[in-house]
């Protein structure tokens, strides 16, 4: 079974995002914050818009609660992939067994022969329904966790930027869509000890 990543639907549905200008003509950014200060302003459409990006790939890999979420999606994988392999080999075990008595006249009576097909026809179809009752259940597990994920990390950047006053976070990955961007612009590392540290405070409760 070929399962996707779990991450792909988040970085993808990540990509984007905006936190709108609303935003920044409610709430400015607290003053002498120095990260804040230090963000550029682009002026392209004649207003000061103030645009960040984060790295979803180092966020996903220094995120504690995305790796705990992907450690044990990829644990129950692997137990599902060691319960599928167990019942393929035992069952090909069975399909190996019928033709070798087939071929060496090993059944009492040609009724027999067709009982024991039948049997093992019967098992094969159960496996195909397992395998793909798993991989459904996989999909449906992947995508419950990376709401999870995405809704906590919407939620952050909601109320993170009262306190930042960005007009537009946007999103990138190795090879994204931000190929290059002076100093000031990337809050990838704030946000990841940010989160981390409020994931510690709750798992600590």
């Amino acid at each position: 079974m070929k399962y996707s990543t779990f991450f792909s639907i988040v970085v993808s549905g990540f990509m984007g995002m905006a936190l709108l200008s609303a935003c920044n003509s409610q709430t400015q950014p607290a003053t002498g914050t120095t990260e804040a200060a230090n963000h550029k302003t682009v002026t392209g459409n004649g207003n000061g818009t103030r645009i960040v990006y984060i790295n979803t790939d180092t966020l996903m890999s220094k995120y504690l609660l995305a790796v705990e979420l992907n450690e044990a999606f990829l644990k129950k994988q692997e137990e599902r992939r060691t319960e599928l392999n167990v019942k393929a080999k035992s069952l090909d075990q069975e399909a190996n067994e019928f033709q070798r008595k087939l071929e060496n006249n090993g059944f009492l009576s040609e009724a027999r022969a067709i009982d024991a097909r039948d049997q093992l026809l019967v098992k094969s179809e159960n496996f195909r329904r397992l395998q793909e009752d798993m991989i459904a259940e996989t999909a449906r597990e992947q995508n419950e966790l990376n709401k999870q994920l995405f809704d906590k990390l919407t939620n952050f950047l909601k109320e993170y930027n009262k306190e930042k006053g960005f007009d537009i976070v946007l999103s990138t990955q190795l090879g994204g869509n931000v190929l290059f961007a002076v100093d000031g612009f990337d809050i990838t590392n704030d946000v990841v000890n940010r989160l981390n540290e409020e994931y510690k405070k709750e798992k600590g409760k």
